[in-house]
């Protein structure tokens, strides 16, 4: 991992991040290149969301699912302001589906879409544990279940298309790790 600091700011660079770079840059570079760059306006989502209420970040974290925000001072905000900074990602999305068109908005929607699922520590499973609760047994029913829809759309599409695409097996690969690791 590469760590730099900037002031009081932690910003890490995982191989892990560099490898999905690396497989969607070899089907399409400007899939790629869109993807990461919706990935980064949807991060900068959450961050005006949190400036909005006054948290600070301290550590921006860039690894194989995205990047990962490490928050100060949202401990103390109220449960509604913590929803709307884990959908302040999710809400950029949308807009961005909703006023771009094609390849843009499909990649937006599935952005919104696969943040709000409801596994450990996606935007989806932070609002569940919002809700009801850290380690609640709603959250991880929820999260198997959509852990489980995921697998199945992967193997059907598998099958429809007569292979996975590298990215798309990573992806299920790392929700899988991030899931069993999380419990």
């Amino acid at each position: 991992m590469m760590t730099f600091v900037a002031g009081k700011l932690r910003i890490s660079f995982t191989f892990g991040f560099f490898f999905i770079v690396a497989v969607t840059s070899l089907r399409d570079n400007s899939l790629g290149a869109q993807s990461l760059m919706f990935c980064f306006l949807h991060e900068l989502g959450h961050l005006a969301a949190m400036k909005l209420f006054g948290a600070g970040v301290s550590k921006l974290k860039f690894y194989g699912a995205g990047i990962c925000i490490s928050s100060s001072g949202t401990d103390c905000l109220s449960k509604p302001k913590r929803a709307a900074i884990y959908l302040g990602g999710p809400a950029v999305n949308l807009a961005l589906a909703a006023l771009l068109k094609g390849n843009a908005a499909l990649i937006n929607l599935a952005l919104a879409v696969f943040n709000l699922l409801p596994i450990g520590y996606f935007d989806g499973g932070k609002l569940m544990a919002l809700i009801f609760g850290e380690g609640s047994k709603i959250c991880r029913a929820f999260g198997a279940a959509a852990y489980l829809l995921l697998a199945a759309l992967a193997i059907c599409s598998a099958c429809r298309l007569g292979g996975a695409a590298p990215s798309s097996a990573v992806t299920l690969l790392f929700i899988a790790l991030s899931w069993v690791l999380d419990r």
